[in-house]
């Protein structure tokens, strides 16, 4: 069963609107037990009663705890991608520029969704790379910008690398002390510009 298809069940119902409604509110209830109680702590049963369902309702949209956190990994990828739909709008000048912004989106978004960093540590999740390719296609879209020559191989690489380092630094901040996030956001910003720098050519001017 693909992500798309296990979204796409999450929708039905007798009626659209009130099936949207339950959707909403199952995936608000596991989102407070992922962050609250872990995805492991997190009981198929805790979450049908703290958004007001039957287990046997909640089954009928999701029929397991991955299908739950798959669908709210594909919402949050949703969102991020219009986050960087904007940042694509108005890129920097330079590799080292876009890296430094990049990870100010990237860490901000996750700090607005802590569940975000938790089911992408999830080793069941982790077959499913769907976020992880859709961000690596965006990202290397973005990237052509500043390296028109290179191969669609190569960029592909530097692009799948570059997702690898941000998912490592939306998973690793969350971990440390908050005295220490913001130094530990500059640190990565610093690698991942690097690298960027490093492997992509100068981006033409936007003008000419």
């Amino acid at each position: 069963m693909n992500e798309r298809h296990i979204l796409s069940r999450a929708s039905k119902s007798p009626t659209q609107e009130r099936g949207e409604r339950r959707v909403a509110d199952l995936l608000q209830s596991a989102e407070y037990f992922f962050e609250t109680d872990g995805y492991d702590g997190t009981t198929m049963s805790g979450i049908a009663n703290r958004a007001g369902a039957s287990v046997g309702s909640l089954y009928q949209f999701f029929p397991s705890k991955e299908n739950i956190g798959l669908a709210l990994l594909l919402r949050y990828m949703d969102e991020l991608s219009g986050q960087l739909d904007e940042f694509e709008k108005d890129l920097p000048d330079t590799p080292k520029e876009f890296a430094h912004r990049l990870i100010s989106i990237i860490l901000d978004f996750v700090a607005q969704r802590p569940v975000w960093a938790i089911l992408s540590d999830v080793p069941a999740l982790m077959p499913h790379q769907y976020a992880l390719d859709r961000l690596s296609a965006v990202l290397g879209g973005m990237m052509a910008s500043y390296a028109r020559s290179m191969k669609e191989r190569e960029l592909s690489r530097v692009s799948i690398t570059a997702s690898l380092m941000i998912r490592a630094a939306a998973q690793g901040i969350r971990l440390v002390d908050a005295r220490e996030r913001a130094s530990l956001r500059r640190e990565m910003q610093r690698a991942l510009g690097s690298y960027l720098e490093e492997r992509l050519s100068s981006r033409p001017n936007a003008h000419e």
